[in-house]
């Protein structure tokens, strides 16, 4: 005989004291339970996998390039997700050198986005490449773009 009760939702045996398990009860609840937790389990839309997981938790990236002193180059990051947002700055060096004396202005720090780009950077479709430029002449007004100075070292952190 099985149990006088069940249980609520998966309907397992629930013995009063005058009940008389048997076997056949507790390998009937043993099945109903490997049943349930196994599809549990396998539901693709409750769990994520290891490699969501990854992608969900990591929503940074960084990565260092040196400068070669070309006026265009191609920085492949490595990014290991589609990213949205980032900065990029010179080491060691201030975000903007102004040099009176010429009125010059040397630019070392530059965003980059889906929607827009600082002067000097651009970002590509693919959301990991990103192309920097050494200006030789201005961009705008006396303004220079450097993002691949020969022997500086440059950082860059993406963001999803």
């Amino acid at each position: 005989m099985s149990s006088t009760n069940k249980t609520e939702n998966l309907k397992l045996n629930s013995w009063i004291g005058s009940d008389k398990p048997k076997r056949t009860d507790f390998n009937y609840d043993n099945e109903v339970l490997d049943k349930v937790i196994t599809e549990h389990k396998e539901d693709a839309v409750s769990h994520v996998n290891s490699e969501e997981r990854f992608r969900w938790d990591n929503v940074m990236h960084e990565g260092t390039y040196f400068g070669d002193g070309q006026l265009e180059r191609k920085i492949d990051t490595e990014c290991p997700f589609p990213a949205r947002f980032g900065i990029i700055f010179a080491n060691n060096r201030p975000p903007s050198i102004a040099r009176f004396s010429t009125p010059q202005q040397s630019n070392y720090f530059g965003f980059f986005s889906l929607l827009a780009c600082t002067s000097g950077i651009e970002f590509s479709d693919d959301m990991v490449t990103l192309t920097v430029r050494q200006t030789s002449m201005p961009v705008i007004e006396k303004e220079y773009m450097n993002f691949n100075e020969s022997g500086i070292t440059y950082h860059y952190v993406m963001f999803r």
